[in-house]
């Protein structure tokens, strides 16, 4: 596998070097994808190592992705992993992910939180488990974590799909067009940071949740 780093980034300055240091440990090429940040996130990113793209300005999550994906597929490489670069995903967890994807030959590998009510803020965990469900049925199979932006994706076939998603539903479009298309999917245990109680996730648990679900159907059954 040729694979590099995807790490959609808004006004991340205190995580991001972390994150990209940490992600070099284990993957050579990370791109960094600026959504139009305003606190310098492009520029510590690139002093610690990583590749900068930019979306111009501030556009979405789905939109910077879109970005690195068209990076990845002209640069020939095989296979994409995303994380977010706000320090909630941990670049430890790649070499699992890795061994994964090379082990069931996956072609979406999801890096699966552990949905544990006791920990989890009430309305995250509900939203995770809700969304989760709704795309297990969808797709017509087991989806631990469908929220999850931590991910190995083969470039191959998900350069096929066409993707509209501009925020954070992007991560249902992936997963149910990949699923859809016939794509393999497996899933590999990640960890998940808290502070102080809360995931450090700019997603609104329950506005996005909505809106994710009412994209998805649109995913599935308008041809959106």
């Amino acid at each position: 596998m040729k694979v590099c780093v995807l790490i959609p980034a808004f006004n991340e300055a205190p995580y991001i070097a972390r994150v990209v240091e940490g992600a070099k440990e284990y993957i050579e090429n990370v791109v960094v994808i600026d959504d139009g940040s305003n606190d310098g996130t492009a520029e510590i990113a690139r002093a610690a190592g990583a590749t900068c793209l930019s979306t111009g300005s501030n556009s979405g999550k789905g939109a910077a992705l879109i970005i690195g994906f068209a990076f990845a597929c002209a640069n020939n490489f095989t296979h994409v992993i995303t994380l977010d670069g706000d320090g909630q995903h941990l670049p430890e967890d790649i070499p699992a992910m890795l061994r994964v994807a090379e082990e069931t030959r996956a072609d979406l590998v999801i890096g699966a939180r552990p949905f544990e009510r006791v920990i989890m803020p009430l309305a995250r965990y509900y939203s995770n488990t809700v969304g989760s469900q709704l795309a297990s049925k969808l797709v017509n199979r087991e989806i631990k974590d469908s929220q999850s932006g931590f991910r190995l994706l083969r470039l191959d076939k998900l350069c096929r799909i066409k993707l509209r998603s501009r925020r954070y539903e992007v991560e249902m479009e992936v997963l149910i067009k990949m699923a859809r298309s016939g794509c393999t999917i497996a899933h590999s245990p990640i960890q998940l940071v808290y502070e102080n109680g809360h995931a450090r996730s700019k997603m609104n648990p329950i506005r996005d949740t909505v809106r994710n679900c009412l994209w998805s159907f649109a995913f599935c059954f308008l041809g959106a």
